[in-house]
Parts: C-alpha cells; structure tokens; sequence
C-alpha cells in the first residue's frame, strides 16, 4: 500500500477538466474515514465537504451543489440507501454520480446499491490510489454526460423556441396542437387559433434599423406575455378559460399566434384579440423613441375552420391577411370565402410573374398639355397588363401584389426601359416629348436605383432632359436626410424630379426646399371649380403659392372639366392632365395627338 503523501500527489496531479472549485460530499460515520478521503480528494479545484449520518448528508445536498457523493452504507439516522433513493428521488440529484462505500462486499449489497440508484461501488478497506483514479473517471464521465445534456437543452431550445423573443416556434406549436386538437375533439368542445402579425413592420427595420426592429420584437412578446398572464383579460368571459389553456408562439419575424385550446364559443376568441389591439395603443419605448405599432389578427374556430392543425393554422392565417387588407388595426374571422379568394390572388401573382418574363404588362401614355400653348409637352407612363386570355388587369388589382412580392422593381425597370425608347423613338420621329414614370417606395430605396436610372438612358439613348421620375410625396418624408442625397444623385443625371400625389401625405416646408425638386404634381382629390367649397378652393391656391415661391413647375391632375381649369389660371409652368383631354392610350396614338392644339378647351384660362 503506498504512503498517504503518494496518494495525495499523485491525485493533486491530475489533470481535472473543472474551471471551478467543485464539491464533493463524503458522507460516513467513521471520523477517521472521513479524514483519509478528504486528504485523499481535495486539490485545487476540489473541496470536499463531510457528514457524519445520513441526515446531515442531506442537509448538504440541498444546501450545495455537488459534483459527487460518496455514501457509506451503515449510518445512524438516515442509511446510505436511504440518503442515495432520497437523492435521486430529488430533481437536482437525478444525475449525480453516487459512490457507496461499505465493509460488505456480498452480492446483495451490491444489488441494493444499484436498485437505489448508486453509480458505482466500493468495499472497505479503501485502496486510497484506486479510489482517487475511481473518482477521477467518475467526474470526467459525470462531465461528458452534463456536457451532453446541456447540448441537448441547447439543441432542444434552438428546435423548439425562438432565439430573440425566447417564445415557442412553430415547430413546438405544430408538435402539441394535434393532441389539443384530439381533445377537444373527444370532448367536443371548440378551440381557437388567432394568427398576429405587425403593421407596417418593415419600416422600423428600414427607417431605424434591424437592431431597433429585434428590440421591438422582444417588447411585442413581452407584452402579448404580459396580455395573456393579465387574469382580467377573461373576467367579462364568464367561462373557465384560464392562462393554462392557451399557447403563446412565435413564427419568426413579426408573426405571432395564440392558441386557445377550450373556448365556449367565438366569443371568448373575439375578446381575447380586441383585449391585444388595445394593448398595443400604447406606444413602445426603444431608447429615445416611442414607437406605436398595430397589430392584424385572422381568428379560426375548430372544428368548424378546420379539424388539423395545419387547416386551422392556415385558415388563421388568411383571415389575418383579409384583416391587413382592411386596413390593419383590427381583426377577421375566417371564412370559407376567403380560401377562393387567397387562391385567386395566388393565381394572380404567378399570373404576374409569368407576366413579366413575357412582356404582358405594356405602359400606356396619358398625355400632359401646356396651360399656356395648349400643345403636348408630355406624357405620364401608366402600365396595362394584357393577359393571354384576353381583357385587361387594371394597375389597382396587380400594383399593390408587385409591391408586397417584391416584383414592383422588375415591373419598374421594365416600364422605365420601355418608357425610354418610347420617347426615343419620338424623339426621332421628329416630335420630342417628356416622359414621366412613376417610381414605387421599394424602387426607390434600391441602392443601385441611380445606376439603373442611367443604364435606361444609355441603353435607349434618350436625352435625360426628356425623362421625368415621380416619387410621392409620402416616400420623400419616409427618410427626408438620406432621400436628399439619393434625389441629389438621381438629379445629377439631368433628369427632371416630380412630386405625386402632393397635398395628400405630411412634407415639412423646411425639407421641401432642399429637395431638388422641379415639378409638385397636385392630387386629384384636390382638383374642384367654381362650384367647389372655398377650403377646397384655398387648398389648391395655396398650393399654387407654394410652388411659385419655390419656383417649380405644376402638374394638375384629374382634369375632366373646362371649369376646373378657372382655379389655375394665375399659375406659371402649369401643365394639365386628365380625360378632358386623353385617356391613357397606347403609344401608337400619342403621334396623331402631339399635333393637336388644345387651347380651346381652356377658355377660361385666358
């Protein structure tokens, strides 16, 4: 047997993988055994820790945590079975190694040990360097297996729950929802999915960046949290629903669902998504920023939307999107209806893909005529799409479905190429005329917008003199520092610069003079005569008045009478639009009407 000194040593040279002091707990009657095993055990990184019966080792056990237990079998108080079966009846003990100790080494001690839960066993006497190297294997095994856990809770927490609001994903949803499902349904009682999703969303990320956006996100589960746990969001219910009986979840991104797995009736599901819209009044707090956001909820009753969890979660989920299609800030029940029109605007948007690689979508020309000469001076570009079956998709019906799927900047780089060689053919006819195109917000934050702008003019050789871009007045404001660069370059080209839709969004008079602007292009809904209210009327007037003393050029839009004319008559640069003297034709047409002469339409003005 070797010196005590030796076996010290020898143990205090181990290597031990443990960055941290770790206890280990002997537990044994015998003072003089406690003594040996902890001269034998304790090193650097180990502190051992003693109890003389069974109770005091329980005591400890609960008081610390503990990498190892070594137990002797014969104890007063409390046994060494006893202490190991408590132990691993306890959920902080369920995994901690268990080394019995004891003077018998019959089999059925041995068996006993096992039965209890011990790890491993040893026999008196102690070899004291086998113990040191048994307790040495025993931790680095204890540490693989606590290693292997943790990457199991790891991989579980990365499987089933989202990483920046810490919610349950899908993936978790989608594994419990059956077996709710088959409940209610063996119970027959209803259940309720409600599908949220954030307006507007995209312009935080856009407007203050991603890392504003992840916050926002984290104050939106926090709240829906906070919502669900709030016992008086039911109290009007008048039923049993209780915060265990639903299921907060994150899709990813901005997409929410609440899941309600026993509801009287639509009701309870209705109250629930009124209680979240008014929560979210309430604006949010991002450092210097209050942010309020709203919130489109879709509502689905099982069984009556669906008896699965993929048809309730789909049906859900297009009633949310009619809920956004009215305008957001409120909530729609599903309805069998809204599955065929989904799959129409499905359709419609593979319709419109196609539709672009065939050149089915072609600009019509509205024409642009000069108060003061009465001629042709320019043409606005107004996109058509020709389907092969026939008839004619109005822009209304395929614009907003561009914008949403991201094809607004195909389609907008086709009209603009298109509308480019129009005008250069013109241009060679002899008849040269400018040649407005519009500009969409998801266009127009491209950061190769300006690239593409010149590549157009080179490619079709138009005069930048004879190319106008009409941005609206709300995508200006949307970043008015940065859009004033992004302008700056695009009117470095030599292009002409308008503002659409002007009177309808918010511009700041103090941005609008350093925009570098040319042309405010008035609403339609601002167009009146002399029958018109005189709010209506100052309205225009001092729109009139704005652009003269900002010197840029007007463009009156919705003309349909000669008396709507009388209002702008006082106006410099002003040109007209509108069905008093064309309706967007195709470009075949616009010749023929670039030697009319239109003044007698505009009596009034003289």
């Amino acid at each position: 047997m070797l010196p005590l000194e030796t076996v010290v040593l020898n143990w205090k040279h181990l290597e031990m993988s443990v960055e941290n002091t770790i206890k280990i707990l002997v537990c044994d009657d015998d003072l003089t055994a406690r003594i040996l095993m902890k001269e034998t055990l304790t090193t650097d990184s180990i502190e051992v820790l003693e109890a003389e019966n069974g109770k005091r080792a329980v005591e400890l056990f609960e008081q610390y945590h503990l990498a190892l237990i070594l137990l002797d079998v014969s104890m007063p108080k409390m046994n060494g079975f006893e202490v190991c079966q408590y132990i691993r009846g306890h959920e902080k003990g369920k995994h901690i190694p268990i080394i019995m100790v004891t003077g018998s080494d019959d089999l059925e001690s041995i068996h006993k040990s096992y039965a209890v839960g011990a790890t491993d066993f040893i026999a008196k006497p102690i070899k004291w360097p086998i113990l040191g190297e048994r307790v040495k294997y025993i931790l680095r095994a204890s540490q693989a297996f606590e290693d292997l856990i943790t990457q199991k809770q790891e991989l579980y927490q990365l499987a089933f729950f989202d990483p920046l609001t810490g919610l349950p994903n899908r993936h978790y949803l989608m594994q419990g929802l059956p077996g709710y499902l088959a409940i209610a349904d063996r119970k027959s009682y209803q259940a309720a999915m409600l599908f949220i999703d954030l307006d507007r969303f995209k312009r935080i990320n856009d407007t203050m960046g991603h890392s504003y956006g992840d916050e926002l996100l984290r104050k939106v589960a926090h709240r829906l949290q906070a919502n669900l746990r709030d016992s008086g969001i039911f109290s009007r219910m008048g039923s049993s629903l209780a915060t265990e009986e639903l299921q907060l979840s994150s899709f990813g991104g901005d997409e929410f669902t609440i899941f309600l797995n026993h509801i009287n009736g639509p009701d309870e599901a209705m109250l629930v998504a009124e209680r979240i819209i008014r929560s979210f009044s309430s604006p949010f707090q991002l450092e210097r920023f209050e942010v309020v956001i709203t919130t489109s909820i879709g509502i689905s009753i099982f069984p009556h939307d669906g008896d699965n969890a993929e048809t309730l979660l789909k049906n859900a989920d297009t009633a949310m999107y009619f809920a956004k299609q009215s305008g957001g800030c409120g909530y729609k029940f599903y309805q069998d209806s809204m599955n065929a029109k989904a799959s129409a605007r499905l359709q419609l948007e593979q319709d419109l893909r196609q539709a672009l690689k065939n050149d089915e979508i072609i600009p019509f020309y509205q024409p642009q005529i000069c108060a003061e000469s009465g001629r042709i001076v320019g043409v606005e570009a107004l996109v058509r799409w020709f389907p092969p079956q026939g008839g004619i998709i109005p822009p209304d019906v395929f614009i907003p479905i561009a914008e949403e799927t991201g094809l607004i900047n195909e389609l907008g780089r086709q009209v603009l190429e298109q509308g480019c060689y129009q005008a250069k053919k013109w241009m060679d006819m002899g008849t040269p005329v400018r040649i407005a195109i519009n500009v969409s917000a998801h266009q127009f934050r491209q950061h190769d917008f300006t690239q593409v702008v010149a590549a157009a003019l080179k490619q079709s050789e138009l005069p930048p003199s004879l190319l106008e871009l009409e941005l609206t007045e709300s995508v200006i404001m949307s970043d008015a520092e940065e859009n004033i660069a992004r302008l700056i370059e695009l009117k470095a080209l030599g292009i002409s610069l308008a503002v659409d839709d002007f009177g309808t969004g918010y511009s700041s008079l103090s941005y609008l003079k350093r925009f570098p602007i040319d042309i405010l292009k008035i609403d339609r809904s601002f167009m009146c005569d002399s029958h018109s209210t005189p709010d209506d009327r100052a309205i225009v007037e001092a729109i009139l008045a704005l652009a003269q003393s900002l010197k840029l050029g007007v463009i009156a839009e919705g003309i349909e009478y000669s008396s709507q004319i009388a209002i702008l008559q006082k106006s410099k640069q002003l040109l007209l639009q509108g069905y008093l003297f064309s309706r967007p034709v195709a470009a075949q047409y616009i010749p023929a009407l670039l030697s009319q002469d239109f003044s007698h339409l505009m009596a009034e003005v003289c």
